[in-house]
């Protein structure tokens, strides 16, 4: 049973499951298609058999714990799993090119939120909501706004296997040095603002913070919404953050961190930080807002005595937090959609299959349950990760979610035109955010009928 190369859209290695060293014979037989199908099946009857598509390049450490959760899944299913090496660049290409010619070599594929809506509205995606609601799941056991993120107009495009939600990071000894109070779980931006001041010293070359990911459709938009406004209309059809007063003060607040406070280093100060490095991880600044993927990072790189883990400020109007991940999605185009989606269900909306292997390959489990457990859990002792994780609950926000979301993303990202002048200092907020909002709405009017 040696992997075989498929010669559709270009040389592809596909992998059948064996079983690991040890492993249950269940496993084996699948692997094999002997007499191990589900319960209910004829005896004697080949399991089904259902292809995975892999992201993750072999290479890649997180592989062999994918693989180890597949096997599991076929073991607690009795459906056979074959894995597809998805992991060449270009694969969102190259997946609407197998669509438009009839052939998808896959039955599930790693989704991304600026792919899913685009390829949804396309009929690439099976409607995940009719067996989610044919098998009862609670889907509340998921964070909520990860999981609104893969559906559009009563459409569910994806299961969400992997999440992360924003944060801040803090170092204790840059606070303690300075004589900074810890944040408290609910602080204000006046509080932050405060301790930013305090923690800002140009002629020790350090500053207070940095803001990774600092667009107005992830990051950026926390801003907004702490302060009451709106990025978009419910229906995603319409830029509101142009001319709305509330995200102009939010967003105002955000560039004054960079230009008229200073509180960020500035360009010459971060050309001195190793490439591959943030600036938190050379002690350039006590501070960081980013997404919860980059603890592994920042412990190693200060020490887990020195990391800290607290939510983002409370604005005027909330606390909020983005949430962004990825998704497994079925292909319409499969063949064998049940048994797809039994392997998906067991491995992403159970407790044991959210925390076999596949748990040391992602950034946060979507499945609440799964985050709450000390297999997970036990990573983040002595820091108040639980503060943070709360505000995902009550007060997360999804990503920009639209079928033109890489257009929009690149429109409202804080670091290109038109805003980056506003974080420069070089054009007001209020001019930039209005020509974002005026090319971002250019964008939405060209959305074809069946988009809308």
């Amino acid at each position: 049973m040696a992997g075989r190369i498929l010669g559709v859209g270009g040389a592809a290695r596909r992998v059948v499951l064996r079983s690991a060293p040890g492993a249950a014979g269940a496993v084996a037989l699948a692997a094999c298609g002997a007499d191990a199908g589900p319960p209910g099946q004829q005896p004697g009857a080949p399991p089904q058999t259902v292809v995975w598509g892999n992201y993750v390049a072999p290479s890649d450490a997180r592989a062999q714990h994918l693989l180890e959760s597949w096997r599991q899944a076929e073991q607690a299913t009795g459906v056979k799993i074959e894995v597809f090496d998805d992991s060449a660049r270009g694969l969102w290409e190259k997946r609407q090119a197998e669509f438009a010619a009839a052939a998808v070599p896959v039955d599930i594929m790693k989704n991304q939120v600026n792919w899913v809506v685009g390829g949804g509205l396309k009929g690439m995606f099976a409607d995940h909501a009719e067996y989610l609601k044919r098998d009862r799941v609670d889907t509340k056991q998921l964070y909520q706004a990860e999981f609104t993120s893969w559906a559009w107009k009563g459409k569910q495009w994806g299961i969400p296997f992997a999440t992360g939600g924003e944060v801040l990071f803090y170092n204790r000894k840059l606070f303690d040095q300075r004589g900074v109070k810890p944040p408290s779980k609910d602080w204000t931006y006046d509080e932050f603002l405060d301790a930013c001041r305090r923690l800002t010293d140009p002629s020790s070359n350090r500053w207070a913070l940095t803001v990774v990911e600092n667009g107005l459709y992830y990051i950026g938009g926390t801003f907004i919404r702490n302060f009451g406004g709106k990025v978009m209309s419910d229906a995603k059809d319409r830029a509101l953050y142009g001319d709305d007063a509330r995200s102009l003060q939010g967003t105002q607040l955000n560039a004054d961190l960079h230009t008229r406070y200073g509180f960020v280093p500035p360009a010459e100060a971060r050309a001195a930080v190793p490439a591959g490095k943030q600036p938190i991880e050379v002690e350039l600044v006590a501070m960081e807002i980013s997404g919860i993927h980059r603890h592994t990072n920042i412990r190693a790189a200060i020490g887990a005595e020195q990391m800290e883990i607290v939510p983002p400020p409370r604005g005027p109007a909330a606390q909020t937090a983005a949430m962004a991940g990825n998704a497994w999605s079925i292909l319409s185009t499969s063949k064998v959609k049940d048994a797809a989606w039994k392997v998906l269900r067991w491995v992403e909306l159970t407790r044991e299959g959210m925390l076999s292997p596949q748990i040391k390959a992602i950034a946060w489990p979507p499945l609440i349950a799964a985050a709450d457990a000390p297999e997970w859990k036990d990573q983040f002792k002595g820091t108040r990760i639980a503060e943070a994780t709360k505000v995902w609950e009550t007060g997360g926000h999804p990503i920009l979610v639209a079928p033109d979301a890489t257009d929009l993303w690149a429109l409202m990202d804080a670091g290109a035109p038109p805003l980056n002048k506003a974080f420069l200092g070089e054009q007001s907020v209020t001019d930039a955010l209005r020509e974002s909002a005026r090319l971002a709405n250019e964008v939405i009017a060209r959305r074809p009928p069946e988009w809308r």
